[in-house]
């Protein structure tokens, strides 16, 4: 377009480019290329511009097979790859915008160096050129393919929980459901520093979100929301040291954060370990993480949570609870010989029972509280926690950023306001139990809110 800029100028349009580096970059790209003043340099460090024109981004499609021809048809035109700066996987797009906000024409680049076809960008410009009606929404026949093969595939578990689940579940998902403006909105998130927490803070980040990471580690929180700041331009991301197994914490941080905004609440902070640990509150290690903490957390954030007029409350649960019922009887595993993973998979049935006891609480509220699970992704936790299991799945596994994405599409999406209390797994209420055994009564509900509610006591 730089070649063409006459042309469009001549059609009574201007020409103007954005880049998310800063304005002394901008500064050298325009000498680099040799742009003349009539073309508007524009920066946008903040990717304002690439949320609202719902443009993309990801390394998947930054390094696709076709960037090497892409990169060559540039070289031998003569462009040369110089510095980068900003956010390297933000993929552009072209536009042509009337002045009185229709538009003409719209690309949205699908790999890096995929650029618009000029012949048609030109057309656009004309008086009586039609806006744009296209949408990118899954067609019916795409849906009835996502749902047929659903059928097939998920009661095999595997297959659903894999990455193959995933690729089959997101045929049928609608990419303007994320297509939003988180500006001024504040995010919560719980073990934020890796894995599916990172990359729910990430994707808040990357649709304008205020995002704050609540870890155990301040330093790796620090790494983490230095990596969200270098990939999304944001820098209204912030990090606070919790470690929501330590109640006397949960209460110092949950009572200083309440009293600022809070839209969005991700309970993701997770453990695994080999044998059975007490916190300083008497509390088992993985009950405390689990359950305790976050419902603590919970109970002081509402006050918080209700002044938002969209609140969303996410406790990321896991598939494993399906095999587990709730346990009231002993969940603190001091008459029972400890197993680290049935632990894990009774606090994450615990979760989702707490979610649904929550939903009813906030039920004349502004407050939507969802649980989900992520299926089977290839996390830190589950490299260190179940070494054996990533050896054996690690061709299959889901990429923590397709764990994460339906706790980023509850916690952002119009399309999420729905009922509260629902369990979801890729974008879509599932049931909370599949096996025989595994329904908790309505006793059982009463005694797990009357144990926490007495077991944090503000």
């Amino acid at each position: 377009m730089r070649d063409r800029w006459k042309e469009i100028e001549a059609r009574g349009a201007t020409l103007a480019i954005v880049g998310n580096g800063s304005a002394a970059f901008a500064a050298a790209f325009r000498e680099d290329l040799e742009l003349p003043p009539e073309v508007v340099l524009l920066v946008d460090p903040e990717l304002r511009a690439y949320r609202a024109a719902g443009l993309r981004r990801g390394r998947v499609e930054a390094l696709s097979p076709r960037v090497a021809l892409n990169g060559l048809r540039a070289f031998r035109r003569g462009f040369r790859q110089t510095g980068v700066e900003g956010d390297p996987w933000q993929l552009g797009g072209a536009f042509v915008l009337r002045p009185d906000g229709a538009c003409t024409f719209r690309q949205a680049s699908r790999e890096a160096g995929d650029h618009a076809d000029q012949g048609a960008l030109l057309a656009a410009l004309a008086p009586d050129a039609e806006p744009v009606t296209e949408s990118e929404r899954p067609g019916l026949a795409q849906r009835a393919l996502s749902r047929g093969l659903s059928l097939v595939l998920d009661p095999t578990i595997v297959l659903s929980f894999d990455r193959t689940g995933f690729a089959v579940h997101a045929l049928g998902f609608d990419p303007d459901d994320l297509a939003v403006d988180l500006s001024g909105r504040r995010a919560l998130v719980t073990g934020a520093n890796s894995g599916i927490g990172l990359e729910t803070a990430l994707g808040l980040a990357d649709l304008g979100a205020e995002v704050v990471l609540l870890c155990r580690s301040e330093e790796r929180g620090a790494e983490a929301a230095d990596e969200i700041r270098a990939r999304t331009g944001s820098r209204r991301v912030s990090v606070e040291r919790l470690d929501v197994s330590d109640l006397a914490m949960v209460r110092e941080v949950g009572a200083r954060l309440a009293s600022g905004r809070v839209d969005v609440l991700v309970h993701n902070a997770g453990v695994l370990p080999d044998e059975r640990s007490e916190t300083k509150d008497g509390l088992e290690l993985t009950f405390a993480t689990h359950v305790a903490g976050p419902h603590l957390l919970t109970r002081l954030l509402r006050p918080a949570l209700e002044r938002s007029d969209d609140a969303r409350v996410i406790w990321v649960s896991s598939g494993g609870m399906y095999t587990r019922r709730l346990n009231v009887a002993d969940p603190q595993w001091r008459r029972r010989r400890y197993d680290g993973v049935i632990a894990y998979a009774e606090t994450k049935r615990a979760q989702v029972v707490l979610a649904e006891l929550w939903a009813e609480t906030l039920a004349d509220t502004s407050v939507r509280v969802s649980s989900m699970h992520p299926g089977w992704a290839d996390t830190p936790s589950v490299a260190s926690s179940l070494p054996r299991f990533r050896r054996l799945t690690q061709a299959i596994l889901r990429t923590p950023a397709e764990g994460a994405d339906t706790v980023l599409w509850l916690a952002a999406s119009p399309a999420a306001r729905g009922a509260s209390g629902r369990f979801y797994f890729d974008r879509a209420p599932r049931r909370t139990h599949l096996l025989p055994g595994t329904r908790e009564s309505a006793a059982d509900r009463r005694a797990l809110w009357k144990l926490l509610q007495k077991g944090t006591d503000l």
